[in-house]
């Protein structure tokens, strides 16, 4: 329902892209778009994990279920389903500073938000130390961020997966 063939001047348009009338009477419903967005955002990170499927017994830090990719995708789901409501959302703060804000204004539970924040700063720095090694994988023993990944799989679940 965006057409190209705007006239920038008009007011309704935004970067040069107009969108219909019949939007701006009839808005989608925000939980129909919420919904769109989850399944694409989990459509994505499916095919990043097919793509990128771990066969060893360690943990992969970014593409493993519950490790930094699937947080950085939480964090883009937050902003995408409440940055209409709340602005501040859009700031370029960074993944644990938007989790705290997430939970702040109580989109997320905050506890669970800090969890996630301090799982993302844990394998945050694992990685660093294992790319300091000369490894090309960020991979772990999984014991060392098993309370971390599952704080990250629940806090998907709750948002992605209803």
């Amino acid at each position: 329902i965006v057409t190209s063939d705007a006239v920038p001047e008009q007011p309704e348009d935004v970067a040069g892209i107009r969108l219909e009338p019949a939007l701006h009477e009839h808005p989608p419903d925000q939980e129909c778009v919420a919904c769109a967005v989850r399944s694409d955002i989990r459509a994505m990170r499916r095919r990043m994990r097919d793509a990128n499927f771990n066969r060893g017994e360690l943990f992969d830090l970014k593409q493993d279920e519950g490790g930094m990719i699937d947080i950085e995708f939480i964090v883009q789901y937050l902003v995408l389903r409440h940055a209409a409501t709340y602005p501040q959302l859009t700031a370029n703060a960074g993944n644990i500073a938007l989790l705290r804000m997430c939970g702040e204004l109580g989109l997320i539970d905050a506890a669970l938000a800090a969890k996630v924040a301090d799982a993302y700063r844990t394998m945050r720095k694992l990685q660093h130390q294992v790319r300091l090694q000369g490894q090309d994988k960020a991979r772990v023993e999984p014991a060392l961020v098993k309370a971390h990944s599952d704080a990250v799989t629940r806090l998907w679940h709750i948002l992605l997966e209803t």
